[in-house]
């Protein structure tokens, strides 16, 4: 009590001279209307300057919630649909088996962990053999192909990005199906290579790459790539293809993972070297 009643007495001035600041102060924009206008106006701009603010951070902070949401109800969307359609840009596939029931349906899940600057790049998912994912499945982005799953756990699963020299998938260009090789050369996370493509096919730079018929673990008519670049030795009769990924795997994020709702009766349709 003694150290107050002390500060007190040697800042005496200084306190009492405050005291007047706010009484003089209160009394001006009590009293005069001009003054308490402006005062109101800039408490008003001062308030709707930290609201927005703090909108905006909280909006941020909601957005991949709101992701996860949507990724669901799109998945969700599809897998009610009768008709199991998706939809790629501008480009919508429909897959129906021959009882009009949608023939593959989707899990899906968020990236946890990826790689790009690998030979074998993988990335890991939060869905597991508990969410029904198996070996061997069919991975999409909203963007297109995205990999296949190569093991799993009960809750989580590791996908082969298409950006793997493991990676084998039958390309479709203009609805047809080339048994060629699609290679990803390590080189840039962006571009791969499809080779064995004749000089005679009609080919041109920006040609849609698909999946087609010659897989279970995929709908016809997910984007793979684009043709960015042809080109040809003088000497050989095939081109030299590059190809633009449909995935931006640096930026993969969420996923869809796809079910075959008829792989094993399928499958068992199929000769024994298949």
């Amino acid at each position: 009590m003694q150290r107050l009643l002390a500060f007190i007495e040697n800042n005496l001035h200084l306190i009492l001279f405050v005291v007047l600041q706010i009484v003089c102060g209160f009394l001006v924009f009590s009293l005069n209307a001009f003054q308490q206008a402006a005062f109101t106006h800039s408490a008003n701009s001062v308030t709707a300057s930290v609201n927005k603010t703090v909108t905006n951070i909280t909006d941020y902070l909601d957005l991949r919630q709101q992701n996860k949401e949507l990724q669901y109800q799109l998945a969700t969307q599809f897998n009610q649909s009768s008709s199991g359609s998706l939809l790629y840009l501008k480009d919508t596939f429909t897959i129906k088996d021959s009882t009009r029931r949608p023939l593959f349906s989707m899990v899906p899940a968020q990236v946890i962990y990826n790689t790009v600057n690998r030979a074998d790049n993988v990335f890991i998912i939060n869905k597991g053999s508990l969410d029904g994912i198996k070996k061997n499945m069919g991975v999409i982005s909203s963007q297109g192909l995205a990999g296949i799953v190569l093991k799993t756990s009960s809750k989580y699963s590791t996908v082969m990005s298409l950006l793997n020299t493991n990676m084998k998938i039958i390309p479709s260009i203009n609805g047809k199906e080339y048994f060629t090789e699609l290679i990803w050369d390590n080189e840039s996370p962006y571009f791969m290579k499809l080779q064995g493509v004749n000089k005679l096919e009609k080919i041109i730079e920006g040609d849609l790459i698909t999946t087609g018929h010659s897989s279970l673990l995929f709908p016809k008519g997910v984007p793979i790539g684009t043709v960015s670049k042809l080109s040809s030795k003088p000497n050989s009769q095939y081109f030299q293809t590059r190809i633009k990924t449909a995935t931006d795997f640096r930026s993969l994020e969420y996923v869809y993972v796809i079910v075959n709702q008829q792989k094993e009766a399928l499958e068992a349709m199929l000769p024994a070297n298949e």
